[in-house]
């Protein structure tokens, strides 16, 4: 009774190892992937953006040349007058 017991056990382990190195095969790993850099132009502020495309939070504003400052937030474009 033993010896079947123990026959399966080895038999099961066996026909594991057969089976992991296939197993393990599939499942590569994925090269990681960088994030997206952006330039930040000179003169760039973060100001809060009191829209509803940005959701009142502070977001990064350009400076627009005329004392404005514009939102690249979420594609909002929203301009801030005024020095803030």
């Amino acid at each position: 009774m033993i010896a079947i017991v123990l026959g399966g056990l080895l038999g099961f382990g066996f026909i594991g190892l057969l089976i992991l190195p296939r197993y393990l095969g599939t499942r590569r790993i994925h090269a990681a992937t960088t994030a997206p850099f952006h330039t930040i132009r000179d003169g760039s502020r973060w100001l809060p953006c009191h829209t509803t495309v940005c959701g009142h939070i502070t977001t990064r504003h350009e400076p627009t040349g005329d004392g404005g400052w514009l939102c690249t937030g979420g594609g909002c474009g929203h301009i801030t007058k005024g020095d803030q």
